[in-house]
C-alpha cells in the first residue's frame, strides 16, 4: 500500500524516525527543527565523501566527481586560510557566472567557518561596488568579466585585502589566479580543523531588489541546514511496515539536475547544497539557453529542470519540437513567482504523466522554498503553492497583526528555523517582528491548508479607491496564447490618485495589439481592472535573477515614457 504524503512524514519525523523533529528556542521564539545531522553546512559537505565515486557537477566537456570535488574544496579552503589568512566569520565574495568554481568556493568558505557573500552577476560597475561596499569581504572571487568591471573601482576601501580571478590565468591585473593558488595548497586531501555552531552566520544573500535597494539577508548554518533537510526529505522513501512497526528508510535515488538558477539566488545556493548532500549530479550552464537546454537534458539524461515561469515556457517551447529523447525527465519545477496556468497545462501537453509539475513558495528571507506543492494537490489547484513543508509556520495576519480566517486575504507571515535574524546593516528592521517574517506578500488559506499568493502589500494599484490586484490583472493578460509575459501598474491620476497601465510581451511576429488586449482583458477582469494603456513589445521585460519583473526599470528598458503619462483630457 502506498503511503499518503502526510502519513510518510509522519513516520519520518515521529521521535524515533529518521528525521525526529523537537522544539528548539532561537532569539526568545519557540521553533521546530530537525533534531538530526547536518547542522552546518561544514557537515553536509563532509557527508559527501560518501559519493566519491559519482558525478558532481558538469559543465561544457568539464567533468567532476564527488571525488575530485572533495580534493579541490579541501586544497582551496586550506589555500584561503593559510595564504590569504581567511579566519572564520570573514567574508568571502564571489562574483561570477554559475561555473564550477562558485560551487568549489562555496564548501571552501564553508569549510572554515567564512560567510560567503554571493553578488549578483547581472549587476553593472556602480552597483556591484556598492553591494560590495556594503558586504566588506576580505577576500572577493570573481571571473574575468566581473573583474573587468571593477577594474576602476578601489575595492581595497571597502575591506577587499585579495581579488582572485577565476579562469583569467593569464593574471589580470591585482588578481590572484585561482588556478595557481590552487596549485600552491599542494596535495591536501583533508579539510582544516574548524569547530562551528549551527548559529554561527554561514551567508549574506541580497534580496532581489525589485522596488527598493538590495538587502543583504543573513543566513546561518541552522538556516542552512533547515532549508536542506526540508527539502531532502521530499526526496526520502519510506518502505512498507514491518512486523515490529517499523518502516525501512530509503535515501533518495541519484538524480540529474538541469541548474537554471544563478547561484547568487537563493534558489541556485539551495539547489547547489541540497544535490550535494544528496550526491545528485549538477549539470551547469554559461547562461541561459532553452535549445541548449533541451539538449543537455538528453544526453545528461537529466532527471529535473526547476526554474522561474518564464524560463520553464522556454524550455517547454523548444521541447515541443525536438526530436531527442527526454525520456528521463521526470520533474519540472517552477519558483521565482507565480506559475500562470498555461504553462502547467503546456506541461502536461508535452509530458503527460512522464513529468511531475512542482512549485512552491519562499524568499531570500526563509533560505529558499517553506511552502510545496506537486502531483495530485498540484493537479487539482493549480493556482495554489501548497502546503508548509516541516518545520515551518504560515500565517495570514490582518493589518493589525492578527490571523485571519481561513479564505480570507491578508499579509503572509512565515516562522521557523529557515527564517533569518535580520538584514546586515539593519539592526531592528520592521520585517521581522513578534517572532514572525512579515513577507509583504498577500495571501489566503483554503480549508485544506492550502497557500495562495495574490499578490503584494506594495504591488496594488489603488483607483479611485477602488484596490486593483497587479497579480491578477497580470494572470489575465498572460491567459492569451500570443503573450509570453505582462507587468501592470499604476500611473499617477490628476482626479483618481492612480490608473492601471499594463506592458505585455507577446511572441515574435504576433499580430496582438493594445486594443485586442485590452477587449481580452475585459472578458475577464471588472472593467475598473482593465488597463487603461497598454505597451506591446517583443522584448523581455527586466527582471531579478529569480525571475521576478522589476518594475522600476520598465519605462526605461522598453523605452515606454508615454506608458505612466495621464491619458489627455484626464
Amino acid at each position: 500500500m502506498t503511503l499518503d504524503e502526510t502519513s510518510r512524514l509522519r513516520i519520518l519525523t515521529a521521535p524515533g524516525g529518521a528525521f525526529p523533529v523537537t522544539s528548539i528556542d532561537v532569539d526568545g521564539a519557540r521553533l521546530e527543527m530537525f533534531d538530526r545531522d547536518p547542522r552546518t553546512m561544514r557537515d553536509a559537505f563532509l557527508a559527501t565523501a560518501a559519493f566519491s565515486e559519482r558525478t558532481a557537477v558538469v559543465f561544457g566537456e568539464e567533468r567532476w566527481t564527488y571525488g575530485d570535488q572533495w580534493v579541490t574544496v579541501c586544497r582551496l579552503a586550506t589555500a584561503l586560510r593559510d595564504e590569504l589568512g581567511v579566519q572564520p566569520g570573514d567574508r568571502v565574495g564571489i562574483a561570477m557566472r554559475n561555473y564550477p568554481e562558485f560551487i568549489f568556493t562555496f564548501w571552501a568558505a564553508q569549510l572554515i567557518g567564512a560567510v560567503v557573500v554571493p553578488f549578483n552577476g547581472w549587476l553593472r560597475t556602480r552597483e556591484l561596488a556598492e553591494v560590495i561596499a556594503d558586504a566588506r569581504p576580505a577576500v572577493l572571487v570573481a571571473d574575468r568579466e566581473r573583474i573587468a568591471l571593477l577594474a576602476s573601482e578601489d575595492l581595497s576601501a571597502s575591506g577587499v585585502r585579495h581579488v582572485v580571478g577565476v579562469r583569467c590565468d593569464d593574471a589580470l591585473p591585482g588578481a590572484t589566479s585561482y588556478a595557481a593558488l590552487l596549485d600552491r595548497a599542494g596535495t591536501v586531501t583533508e579539510p582544516p580543523a574548524v569547530q562551528l555552531s549551527p548559529d554561527d552566520p554561514s551567508t549574506i544573500l541580497f534580496t532581489s531588489g525589485t522596488t527598493a535597494k538590495p538587502k543583504g539577508a543573513l543566513h546561518t548554518h541552522r538556516n542552512h541546514s533547515a532549508s536542506l533537510l526540508n527539502k531532502y526529505i521530499r526526496a526520502v522513501g519510506v518502505g512498507p511496515e514491518q512486523p515490529d512497526g517499523s518502516h525501512e528508510i530509503l535515501p533518495p535515488a541519484p538524480s540529474v539536475k538541469l541548474v537554471t538558477f544563478p547561484f547568487f539566488h537563493i534558489a541556485g545556493m539551495n539547489t547547489l547544497y541540497t544535490a550535494a548532500y544528496s550526491g545528485h549530479t549538477l549539470v551547469l550552464m554559461y547562461k541561459w539557453d532553452a535549445e541548449l537546454a533541451v539538449r543537455l537534458v538528453a544526453e545528461e539524461r537529466a532527471s529535473e529542470v526547476a526554474g522561474p515561469p518564464f524560463v520553464v515556457q522556454t524550455f517547454l517551447d523548444a521541447a515541443a519540437t525536438t526530436t531527442r529523447d527526454l525520456s528521463s525527465l521526470r520533474i519540472i519545477g517552477m519558483g521565482g513567482s507565480a506559475a500562470p496556468t498555461k504553462v502547467i497545462a503546456a506541461l502536461a501537453e508535452r509530458f503527460g504523466d512522464q513529468v511531475t509539475p512542482r512549485t512552491g513558495y519562499g524568499l531570500t528571507e526563509t533560505t529558499s522554498g517553506v511552502v510545496s506543492i506537486s502531483a495530485a494537490d498540484f493537479a487539482r489547484h493549480p493556482d495554489s503553492v501548497g502546503r508548509p513543508l516541516p518545520t515551518a509556520q504560515v500565517a495570514i495576519l490582518a493589518e493589525d497583526g492578527t490571523p485571519v480566517e481561513p479564505g480570507r486575504e491578508g499579509e503572509i507571515a512565515i516562522r521557523g528555523p529557515q527564517v533569518v535574524r535580520g538584514y546586515m546593516n539593519m539592526p531592528g528592521a520592521d520585517d521581522f517582528r513578534g517572532g514572525w517574517f512579515h513577507t509583504g506578500d498577500l495571501g489566503r488559506i483554503d480549508e485544506e491548508g492550502l497557500l495562495y499568493i495574490v499578490g503584494r502589500l506594495k504591488d496594488v494599484v489603488i483607483r479611485g479607491g477602488e484596490n486593483i490586484n497587479c497579480a491578477e490583472v497580470e494572470a489575465a493578460l498572460t491567459a492569451h496564447p500570443e503573450v509570453v509575459e505582462a507587468a501592470a501598474l499604476g500611473a499617477p491620476h490628476p482626479q483618481l490618485g492612480e490608473e492601471l497601465v499594463a506592458v505585455v510581451r507577446v511572441r515574435p511576429g504576433s499580430s496582438l495589439d493594445a486594443e485586442g488586449l485590452r477587449a481580452f482583458a475585459s472578458e475577464r477582469l471588472a472593467a475598473f481592472k482593465v488597463p487603461v494603456r497598454v505597451a506591446v513589445s517583443e522584448m523581455p521585460l527586466p527582471r531579478t535573477a529569480s525571475g521576478k519583473v522589476i518594475k522600476r526599470d520598465i519605462v526605461t528598458t522598453l523605452q515606454v515614457p508615454d506608458l505612466l503619462q495621464p491619458a489627455a483630457g484626464a
